[in-house]
């Protein structure tokens, strides 16, 4: 079920619902889809879906998924370097590397904007769904192909992005830096973060995640680990 909300009102209208999740039972996304919109077409290559699923995939320890991921990525972006590239981008994709070109730890997150960069187009609505969930990163599971990934399957080296891997990533910045699922369509999402890493080590370890997960539209690692990654939005765009 949903309801439309105007994109100036969203946020705070998310933030209201999110407060009652626990209440209602469901949990609020924001998405341009009406609610029969957001849901996914008989199963294709991401799975069915459903509660079988979402069990199978809180099942596994989200940490360890996420490092799994992230060494998938690695092997195949050296795999791909050219061979006087390779020590440049071990320096960014090494969390204690990079960590030594980050700036100090900072007191308070970066205030950022959740729309920034989103093509909304001339519409002056979107729709608030409220999905049967407890938690934003169970929905992947339960609506596979929100969001999908295609870059991971256009020309797959061996480790293809699922639904249970989305979970995972966001299940575990959840736990560790307060990010809730706040938009999401298709290949486009957006988290507000309550707690993002402030320190380098910690800023430096999520920079990796975020590019490893989703690098379309990031700047370098350097860049990405003292801002965003440091701010209240993150967003994402598998192209």
């Amino acid at each position: 079920m949903g309801f439309p909300v105007r994109h100036p009102d969203a946020l705070a209208v998310w933030q209201l619902w999110l407060d009652r999740r626990h209440v209602t039972g469901r949990y609020p996304v924001v998405t341009r889809r009406d609610p029969n919109g957001l849901v996914p077409d008989p199963p294709g290559r991401l799975g069915a879906g459903g509660r079988e699923a979402l069990a199978a995939a809180l099942a596994r320890d989200p940490d360890a998924v996420v490092e799994e991921v992230v060494m998938a990525a690695v092997r195949d972006i050296l795999a791909m370097a050219d061979e006087e590239d390779v020590e440049e981008w071990l320096d960014e994709l090494v969390p204690e590397r990079l960590a030594d070109a980050l700036k100090e730890a900072v007191a308070t997150p970066q205030e950022a904007d959740i729309w920034e960069g989103m093509p909304l187009g001339n519409a002056p609505e979107l729709w608030l769904c409220l999905v049967e969930a407890k938690q934003g990163h169970e929905i992947p599971a339960l609506l596979p192909g929100f969001p999908d990934a295609p870059n991971w399957w256009s020309e797959p080296t061996g480790r293809l992005l699922l639904p249970a891997d989305h979970v995972a990533f966001l299940r575990s910045w959840h736990e560790r830096f307060g990010a809730d699922l706040f938009f999401l369509d298709g290949s486009r999402m957006r988290l507000v973060v309550r707690r993002p890493p402030l320190a380098p080590a910690t800023a430096a370890r999520a920079a990796v995640e975020r590019f490893a997960y989703c690098s379309d539209g990031l700047p370098d690692l350097p860049v990405l680990g003292d801002g965003e990654v440091r701010s209240t939005a993150w967003r994402f765009w598998w192209d």
